[in-house]
């Protein structure tokens, strides 16, 4: 977690220490759901500790396929960033896990008041869920 604070952080260091204040500290134990298919996005977190398996519904009844896997230094939920819809995956925690979250609001505050350093974390939540859709499109890819 720190990392990726240190990483977006460089130039601003007020800015660092506020983003560092909101975060909210949440644990989680061997298969406690952190959120559920058609919960309200309103949080996003970074997964300090621990491991997360994503779940999505297949289509056939009731059954979901295991579509990630997480590990420390990733973040999850990040659909609430930009906006808030319903959560449209379950995550669950496949190991004991500790997270930093932060709120919808609470980053478009942020946003406000630190546009500069809000914008290397837009930046940084970009490249990584383009590197997420490059990855999920080689899969299809080699299914199809």
């Amino acid at each position: 977690m720190e990392s990726f604070l240190d990483s977006l952080c460089i130039d601003d260091e007020e800015a660092c220490q506020k983003l560092s204040d909101l975060l909210t500290d949440k644990k989680l134990a061997v298969g406690e759901v952190l959120f559920d298919y058609n919960d309200s996005a309103d949080d996003f977190y970074f997964l300090r500790e621990g491991n997360l398996a994503v779940y999505k519904f297949t289509g056939f009844l009731e059954k979901m396929q295991v579509i990630a896997l997480l590990d420390p230094g990733s973040f999850v939920g990040e659909g609430a960033i930009l906006q808030q819809h319903k959560r449209n995956t379950r995550v669950t925690a496949i190991k004991d896990s500790q997270l930093s979250g932060i709120s919808h609001k609470q980053f478009l505050d942020y946003q406000k008041r630190y546009p500069q350093s809000a914008n290397q974390v837009l930046e940084y939540f970009l490249s990584i869920v383009s590197l997420r859709l490059e990855k999920t499109s080689e899969r299809l890819a080699r299914i199809l």
